[in-house]
C-alpha cells in the first residue's frame, strides 16, 4: 500500500503492511517534532537565557525548561482524550497533528526575538501545548495503522530521528546559523516543513468507523490489559529516569572527577559517540523485534546495556572507559527507543482510547524525577554513587517488563 491510498476499510488498514515510503515520511514527521523538543532543552533555551538575562541565566533557563516539561505532563493525556473522541473529516490524528504543528512552530519562531523572559515563557508554554498534540497523534498512528509485525520498524522510524534531530540541529544552531533570533526561526521552519509530506499523504479510516482490536487485544480481560500496560509504562519511566540521571551531570563528571581542563570538547566527543551508537541500535532494534517477535527480552537487554554503562563509569572513572560507556549507553538507549514503543503499542488495552493511554505513558515519562534524584545523591555522596544509583534504576526498569504476561 502506498501512502496516498484512501477509502480503505478499517480492517484492511490494520492488516495491510506499510511501505518503505510510508516509514520514511513517518520518520520525517518525527524528525520535525524532535527538533522542537530536543534542541530547546539541550542548548537553545540556555543560550536564550544568557542573552535575555545574563545575571540570572541559570534560574531563567531552568524555569523555562521545567515549564515546557510540566506543560507536556499536563496536556498530553488531555489532548489524547480529545483526539480519541474527535471525528473531523480530515482525520482525527492528522487534524490534531497538523494543528499542533502550527501551534508549536509559529510561536517557536518568535521566541528568539524576545527581550523579556516572561514573554519567552508565554510563547514556550504555547509551543509545549502544540508539541503535546503532535506527540499524541503521531504516537497513536502506529497503533492505528501499523500491523504488529512492523511495529518495531515504525518505532525505529520514531526513535532514530530523535538522534538525528539532536545532532543535526546542534550543528545548525551552533555552526551554520549566526544569532539567537535566526536560530529559532530556522528550526521552526524545518520543524514545520518536514512533517507536511506525511500529514498530507497519510489516509485514515473514514470518520465514524470503529477500529477493531489487534490480535494482541482480543480475548484479553480489560483489567489485565491495563495491568500489563502499567508495568510497561513503569519500565519506560525508570529506564528514562536512569538514563537522564547518568547523562545530565556528565559535564560535571568530566571536569570534577576526570579533571579535564576543557570538558566541553570531550563532552561533544562522548555525545557524538553516544548518538552514533544510539541511531544504529535503534534501527537494528526495530528490525530484530519484528523478526523475532520479541519485545520483553530486548527491552530488558536495553536496560542492561545502559546499567552496565553507568556501572563502568562508577567503578573505573577514566577517559577511555568513558568512551566505552558512551557506546554501551548509546546501544542500550537506541534499542530501547524502538522496542519499548512497539511494546507499549502492542499492550494498548482499548482500541477506542489509544491516544489517551499513550498520552498517559508519554506524560509519565516527562515527570522531572532525574534532577531531584541527582540533587539528592550529590548532596550526600559523589558521582560514583550517582552512577550506581542510575544503574540500579535502569536495572529495575528492565526487570519490570517481565511482569508483563500478554506479550513475549
Amino acid at each position: 500500500m502506498t501512502t496516498g491510498e484512501a477509502e480503505l476499510t478499517t480492517e484492511a488498514v490494520r492488516t495491510t503492511p506499510v511501505s518503505r515510503t510510508w516509514l520514511v515520511l513517518f520518520a520525517l514527521a518525527w524528525f520535525g517534532f524532535w527538533l522542537l523538543v530536543m534542541l530547546p532543552g539541550q542548548f537553545m533555551v540556555v543560550k536564550l537565557a544568557s542573552v535575555i538575562s545574563p545575571g540570572e541565566k541559570v534560574g531563567v533557563s531552568s524555569f523555562l525548561i521545567a515549564e515546557m516539561q510540566l506543560a507536556l505532563v499536563v496536556f498530553v493525556p488531555i489532548i489524547g482524550w480529545l483526539c480519541d473522541r474527535s471525528r473531523p473529516r480530515f482525520g482525527r490524528r492528522r487534524t490534531w497533528a497538523l494543528g499542533g504543528l502550527i501551534l508549536a512552530t509559529v510561536p517557536f519562531a518568535f521566541v528568539g526575538q524576545q527581550h523579556s523572559w516572561i514573554l519567552a515563557a508565554v510563547l514556550l508554554g504555547i509551543v509545549a501545548i502544540g508539541e503535546a498534540a503532535v506527540l499524541v497523534s503521531l504516537s497513536a498512528i502506529i497503533a492505528d495503522r501499523v500491523p504488529v509485525a512492523q511495529r518495531g520498524r515504525a518505532s525505529a522510524a520514531m526513535g532514530v530521528p530523535q538522534v538525528i534531530a539532536l545532532a543535526g540541529g546542534m550543528i545548525v544552531v551552533t555552526d551554520l546559523v549566526d544569532g539567537v533570533p535566526e536560530s529559532w526561526m530556522v528550526i521552526a521552519l524545518l520543524a514545520l516543513v518536514t512533517p507536511l509530506p506525511f500529514l498530507f499523504a497519510y489516509r485514515e479510516a473514514r470518520p465514524g468507523e470503529r477500529v477493531p482490536a489487534s490480535h494482541a487485544d482480543r480475548g484479553r480481560p480489560r483489567l489485565r490489559g491495563y495491568r500489563d500496560f502499567g508495568w510497561a509504562t513503569l519500565s519506560r519511566v525508570l529506564v528514562n529516569v536512569g538514563n537522564l540521571v547518568g547523562t545530565t551531570y556528565l559535564l560535571f563528571f568530566l571536569s570534577d572527577v576526570l579533571k579535564l581542563r576543557d570538558p566541553d570538547s570531550p563532552l561533544m566527543v562522548l555525545i557524538l559517540v553516544y548518538l552514533g551508537a544510539c541511531a544504529l541500535a535503534s534501527w537494528a532494534g526495530g528490525l530484530l523485534t519484528d523478526r523475532w517477535r520479541s519485545r520483553r527480552a530486548l527491552v530488558a537487554a536495553s536496560a542492561g546495556f545502559q546499567a552496565a554503562a553507568a556501572l563502568v563509569l562508577a567503578l573505573i572513572p577514566t577517559w577511555s572507559v568513558s568512551i566505552v560507556a558512551a557506546v554501551l549507553l548509546g546501544i542500550g538507549y537506541g534499542l530501547f527507543l524502538s522496542v519499548d514503543q512497539a511494546l507499549l503499542t502492542d499492550l494498548l488495552p482499548d482500541p477506542r482510547t489509544r491516544a489517551r493511554d499513550l498520552g498517559f505513558a508519554n506524560s509519565a515519562q516527562q515527570i522531572p524525577l532525574a534532577p531531584l534524584i541527582g540533587w539528592a545523591v550529590l548532596s550526600v555522596a559523589g558521582y560514583s554513587q550517582l552512577y550506581v544509583v542510575a544503574a540500579v534504576i535502569m536495572a529495575i526498569g528492565g526487570i519490570c517488563v517481565y511482569r508483563i504476561r500478554s506479550v513475549r
